[in-house]
């Protein structure tokens, strides 16, 4: 896949950790989406999905004060249409059975466990977007 075949698409990345955000937005950047979008937790990336309207979002488990399983289930329970669709991409250090389980039953899509690289990235994003 070309990296042009993300230029119609916009992206949210919600990661904790600035410096981890840094690098996925600079490898989502080199990927070609047409916009990539921040946010620093559960919170920030509820209110950056109704401010930019993502294609599909990246999302850490682990955050405080609302982590990824929280962020999901508000997204999922948001009553907005479009939100019980938006591809989300759950990214974990920690790809236990029982958390995978959880985050499949709140509507999760699939999983990219950390870190992230180039390769795994496009692989998955494509299979949700492509």
């Amino acid at each position: 896949m070309t990296t042009a075949a993300f230029g119609d698409y916009s992206v949210l990345v919600i990661e904790d950790e600035p410096f981890t955000r840094m690098v996925l937005a600079k490898m989502l950047g080199t990927l070609g989406f047409k916009a990539v979008h921040q946010a620093q937790d559960g919170t920030s990336g509820l209110d950056a999905v109704r401010g930019h309207t993502p294609d599909i979002i990246l999302c850490d488990v682990e955050m405080e004060p609302m982590d990824g399983l929280g962020f999901l289930k508000a997204l999922r329970g948001s009553g907005n249409t479009r939100d019980l669709s938006l591809p989300v991409v759950f990214m974990t250090n920690r790809a236990d059975e029982g958390r995978m389980a959880e985050a499949r039953a709140l509507g999760a899509d699939t999983f990219l466990v950390k870190p992230a690289t180039p390769d795994n990235l496009r692989q998955t994003l494509a299979a949700h977007l492509g």
